[in-house]
């Protein structure tokens, strides 16, 4: 199988070509070369795609399969499309949940109202909006491959060498020990994927080609609170003393303005804009072969691959996050010791 990653050099991206060069096969990947590591036993290729040139020289190329992780705008995927469609077989395309109108507010499947987002549009994220740039993509690409495509719709991707910093937030603060600030219920459930559970999956598709569009929200039957006792598990007592968690009220952090998602990652308050943020049908995944292993097998494999990387990183408690995600230190503070210390929170 000849295997062509469209980027592949960065979490998700990087998970795949493990697991295809894993299962033995030839693996190209096609990105600038601006970010990440080229993988061991890939062949590497540089270019941009949205430079004519540069895309061209996949036209000299022979492959039988694509898997398109990309955020770029729909013009530039579709120019890809349409280049590679008579070359290969399938055409895997990563999307994202953002897609659907209403996304958080409302429970969505499949079959859900997806946002406007033109084949042809051209822009960045922030000017065209995150979810229509990947609609806009999903449309792209069904288009030029009609019948020979896949379009996943993942949710919180979460594991080992993640590239937002969701998960590395939590275990570095968690590692620190002491009261730490622990959003709304511990009850309240939360979804999320393993990057190399969805690699394992997609590449696993790449074989059957299985058309259409597949949503990843992750498995059910977990909750924030065995999320954050899984970090304190792996990470042990702190430099600030034996981890307590300290729950706080959703209506105590929304007023000291603190942002959900971002500041706090994975907490979904009780507002209308995230009252049905878990409610997704994942039916069709599991149907298709994704198999979801323990969210605690991927707290304690994101710490072990944090602490490895630590003197690579620039030591203990440095990694890759995005601007945004995380609460500030000294916020933290503030809200605790603004509590009532007699209060169940």
């Amino acid at each position: 199988m000849r295997l062509l990653v469209l980027g592949g050099t960065r979490f998700l991206g990087r998970a795949i070509v493990d697991e295809a060069i894993r299962r033995g096969y030839d693996v190209t990947t096609f990105s600038r070369g601006l970010s990440g590591e080229p993988r061991p036993g890939a062949e590497a290729l540089h270019g941009d795609r949205t430079n004519s040139a540069d895309l061209l020289r996949l036209a000299e190329r022979d492959f039988d399969l694509v898997i398109d992780t990309s955020v770029i705008a729909p013009r530039h995927v579709a120019a890809s499309a349409r280049l590679l469609a008579p070359r290969i077989r399938h055409y895997t395309y990563v999307s994202t949940l953002s897609v659907y109108d209403g996304f958080g507010e409302v429970p969505v499947s499949e079959e859900s109202p997806v946002l406007d987002g033109p084949p042809d549009a051209d822009g960045s994220v922030e000017e065209l909006g995150y979810g229509e740039l990947k609609a806009g993509s999903e449309q792209a690409v069904a288009q030029e491959l009609p019948g020979r495509h896949l379009i996943a719709r993942p949710g919180f991707i979460l594991g080992p060498h993640e590239n937002i910093g969701r998960l590395p937030w939590w275990l570095t603060r968690i590692a620190r020990g002491g009261t730490v600030l622990a959003p709304g219920d511990p009850g309240q459930q939360i979804r999320a994927t393993d990057a190399r559970d969805l690699a394992a999956w997609l590449v696993d598709n790449t074989r059957r080609g299985i058309p259409g569009v597949v949503n990843v929200p992750g498995a059910e039957g977990t909750t924030l609170g065995e999320l954050l006792t899984d970090c304190g598990d792996v990470t042990g007592p702190g430099p600030d003393g034996p981890l307590q968690l300290r729950w706080v009220p959703d209506q105590v952090l929304l007023a000291a303005g603190v942002e959900p998602w971002s500041e706090l990652p994975l907490w979904a308050p009780g507002i209308p804009e995230l009252a049905a943020v878990w409610d997704v049908t994942g039916d069709r995944a599991l149907r298709t072969g994704l198999r979801y292993r323990p969210l605690s097998d991927t707290v304690r494999d994101t710490w072990t691959w944090l602490r490895r990387d630590a003197a690579a990183r620039g030591g203990p408690g440095t990694f890759e996050r995005r601007p945004g995600i995380g609460l500030d230190p000294d916020k933290e503070q503030e809200i605790l010791a603004s509590l009532d210390p007699q209060a169940d929170g």
